[in-house]
């Protein structure tokens, strides 16, 4: 009898920490105020800020009264945002630099340095990043597609870092900001690459954030689900706002939800509905999550469209 009574209590405290660690998730993405992020610094930094998540964030942050500098590939669509940003909020400044991530040699990363010299960047929003074009196997990739998926999701994050942090560690203040994806928190197949590049950028910011906490700089991983973007559906005809559901918010709706948590816990998926799906995730035994996965990408992989693409990819590969 004594031996059934301490189960069911053993039981019973299990439950009440299942119910408070929930309790906790809805608390920090639907109650818990954001934070003052200027108080980090005049200036945000924002990759990748011409399109999607990136842009939402730059218009949020401006929102909060933060000076935007904006880095993206095209010039031109720098302009166009500069000036909507702008004509919105226009007692905020705004600077904006073209670099291909892509490409992102030391030289390019040298005169990103230079460019920021003098700014008292206080949020840094690593955004920038690249997924496969549908699920393939690892075999499938070209080099190039390979060699692009560590250079955007990778290296860009790595190097922007290094460009902020001195003048982070001298003012003891600051928040790095490195967007992830929840496909980093189980293994993914026929998604690999893709995975372990966001696999890094999860690591790299636990381990950073251990190193800076003295310096009262935060590092956060932001790893969201689908967000109603070009990249999550490319090549739609429908206007990819209009795709957005209770789970697959617009890049507008995550951006609001994203800035809020800006300082608080190292990893967390901003937006309520993902929190709570990765919160269910991390309960479910990788083996069965494996099972479902693959046959989701599998089914992708081997969609009628997806299987023209390849036979055109080949072709290319083979001429």
């Amino acid at each position: 009898m004594m031996m059934y009574d301490a189960l069911m209590y053993l039981g019973g405290l299990v439950v009440l920490g299942q119910v408070l660690s929930f309790l906790g998730v809805l608390y920090k993405t639907l109650i818990r105020p954001g934070k003052n992020l200027k108080k980090y610094g005049e200036w945000a930094v924002v990759t990748g800020a011409t399109d999607g998540i990136g842009k939402a964030m730059a218009f949020e942050l401006a929102r909060k009264g933060c000076s935007v500098f904006l880095l993206s590939r095209s010039a031109d669509k720098l302009a166009a945002v500069k000036g909507e940003i702008e004509e919105k909020y226009p007692k905020v400044s705004v600077k904006v630099l073209a670099v291909d991530f892509s490409k992102f040699t030391a030289t390019q990363a040298a005169t990103v340095k230079k460019a920021l010299e003098g700014l008292e960047v206080g949020v840094l929003i690593n955004n920038v990043g690249i997924s496969y074009e549908f699920a393939q196997w690892f075999h499938e990739l070209d080099d190039s597609e390979v060699a692009g998926l560590i250079s955007l999701n990778v290296e860009s994050t790595t190097w922007m870092t290094r460009a902020v942090l001195p003048g982070m560690i001298a003012r003891k203040s600051g928040a790095v900001v490195n967007m992830s994806s929840a496909a980093a928190r189980a293994p993914l197949p026929l998604l690999a690459q893709y995975s372990a590049s966001k696999g890094y950028i999860e690591n790299f910011t636990r381990s950073l954030s251990a190193e800076y906490g003295k310096y009262n700089i935060s590092f956060q991983c932001q790893s969201p689900l689908w967000v109603a973007t070009a990249m999550t559906f490319p090549g739609s005809k429908v206007p990819v706002e209009k795709r957005a559901t209770l789970t697959t918010p617009t890049a507008k709706t995550y951006a609001r939800f994203a800035c809020a948590r800006i300082g608080y816990d190292v990893m967390v998926s901003p937006y309520w509905a993902h929190e709570v799906y990765v919160w269910i995730q991390a309960r479910i035994p990788d083996a069965l999550k494996i099972m479902a996965i693959l046959d989701m990408h599998k089914k992708v992989r081997y969609h009628k469209k997806n299987l023209a693409k390849m036979e055109e990819k080949l072709k290319s590969k083979n001429q």
